[in-house]
């Protein structure tokens, strides 16, 4: 996997994931005591002219830092069974139904970093992956918080549940709930739909209560993204309330 930027490369030598950098000449002397951390952690390390790191990006934006190296791993979905015990009602997973757009993927990612969520859930299918644009768009935040890929949501929602979490689905169709109404206090499964369809039939059919975003302007729905920062950090706001 390709790093583009400090922020990226700097998360991905912290995961160990960092096996290769090409550092632009124009930022060499600044970014010593990173090139001295690379080189301790045996990355090679290689000073290039600005116009090489251009060739070497397609263009795209890297402030004078590439990186090369391991993809980012995910993880299995059993490994957040155990929090529904060690954490008790204070679990936050969020699971991902649809999310096409590698960028918006990057966002959720950041915000879900931001937020301190336990962990994310993406489908195989019908999904982006972990591609370069999507660690870019996470500002490099993208490896800071688990991952597990499964191949059939319905059916890790349905585990999830056995193992104690609550399913909520943010919707904005009918017969859905005020999320400013909710407490929040269980540990629960953020679902998240994609932006033109929302959630699917068999996923919003898992959801123990579906939740909506009351919308007074005139716009009708949020980005994807968008919608998923501000039902996580109302959930925040919440817990942080209750006594």
């Amino acid at each position: 996997m390709k790093f583009l930027g400090p922020h990226a490369c700097e998360e991905a030598l912290h995961r160990g994931e960092l096996h290769t950098l090409w550092i632009s000449s124009t930022i060499w002397d600044r970014v010593t005591p990173f090139r001295k951390l690379a080189r301790e952690a045996r990355v090679v390390i290689h000073q290039e002219p600005p116009e090489a790191l251009d060739r070497k990006s397609n263009g795209i934006r890297h402030q004078g830092m590439i990186g090369e190296g391991s993809e980012i791993a995910y993880v299995e979905l059993a490994t957040f069974f155990p929090l529904m015990n060690s954490k008790k009602n204070q679990v936050l997973l969020v699971a991902l139904d649809g999310i096409m757009d590698p960028q918006n993927l990057g966002a959720i990612l950041r915000t879900c970093s931001a937020a301190g969520v336990d962990g994310v859930i993406l489908p195989e299918r019908r999904s982006a992956s972990l591609t370069e644009s999507a660690v870019r768009a996470s500002a490099g935040t993208a490896g800071r918080v688990p991952i597990a890929r499964v191949t059939n949501l319905g059916r890790a929602l349905d585990d999830l549940k056995d193992a104690g979490a609550w399913i909520y689905g943010l919707s904005s169709g009918d017969e859905t709930d005020n999320y400013l109404n909710e407490a929040f206090d269980r540990s629960l499964v953020l679902v998240i739909g994609s932006e033109g369809e929302g959630l699917h039939q068999k996923i919003s059919e898992r959801c123990d209560r579906r939740l909506h975003i009351p919308m007074p302007g005139s716009t009708e729905s949020l980005n994807a993204s968008a919608a998923t920062a501000i039902a996580l950090f109302r959930v925040l706001a919440v817990r942080t309330k209750s006594p």
